[in-house]
Formats: structure tokens, C-alpha cells, sequence
């Protein structure tokens, strides 16, 4: 799956950025709570986490996920057509669905016992 994204995530940085050479891009998928996809430039690399529900997405949709994500590292114009693309696919039934039971199991703090650092509940 990796090797079908730095292609996609290489052209639209072409897109955005004709005469700037590429840098070393590490793309991955991570488990995110939510539908959350991240970019960061460190050390003229460009780090993207894009989260695990996305990963059988069709390659449109993370085309457009991929030009949202530079545009916005680059403070350049998001196109109209792939925010609405992505937001579709998000908004989904099926993916909505999918988010819903990952924040289920993902998103609570799983606490053991009664008794915390300051308090011991048991007793309150």
C-alpha cells in the first residue's frame, strides 16, 4: 500500500510545487482515534500520517487528501473539487459507520482501579 502512495503524494506536490525539488517523503498509515491525517516537514522530510481507516480508499480520494494536506503545508489554495471529494468519502455511511465503532474501542481511557493518585473513589 506505501508504494501506491509516494507516487500520488509525489505528483501533487509536482502540482504545488513545479520548480521546487521533491524531499524525501515517509508516508504511513496509523491509528488514529478518529479520521485524522497529519503532515510535517522535519529536517527537509516531509512526515504523513494518514489514518488506518483510509487505507482501502480508492486512489482518488487519497489523491485528494494528499493535495489537501500539502496545500496546507505550503499555504497554497485548496481546489474545491478535492475538499469536496474527500469530505464525501469521510461523510460517507460506510466510513462514518467504520469512525464510529473506532472511536468505540480506540477512544476511552481504560481505568483499572478505584484508586488515583490524589483520591481513592471507593471511599467518595
Amino acid at each position: 500500500m506505501r508504494e501506491r502512495l509516494l507516487p500520488i503524494f509525489q505528483e501533487s506536490y509536482r502540482e504545488l510545487r513545479p520548480r521546487a525539488p521533491i524531499p524525501e517523503l515517509a508516508v504511513e498509515f496509523f491509528a488514529f482515534t478518529n479520521i485524522n491525517n497529519t503532515i510535517r516537514l522535519r529536517e527537509g522530510k516531509l512526515l504523513v500520517r494518514l489514518s488506518d481507516l483510509l487505507e482501502g480508499a480508492p486512489d482518488a480520494v487519497l489523491r485528494a487528501i494528499a493535495h489537501i494536506l500539502l496545500a496546507k503545508m505550503y499555504r497554497k489554495p485548496i481546489e474545491r473539487n478535492h475538499a469536496t471529494r474527500y469530505r464525501r468519502y469521510v461523510s460517507s455511511h460506510h466510513i462514518s459507520e467504520k469512525a464510529h465503532l473506532l472511536r468505540q474501542v480506540r477512544g476511552r481511557k481504560r481505568i483499572e482501579t478505584a484508586q488515583g493518585r490524589f483520591y481513592n473513589l471507593e471511599s467518595v
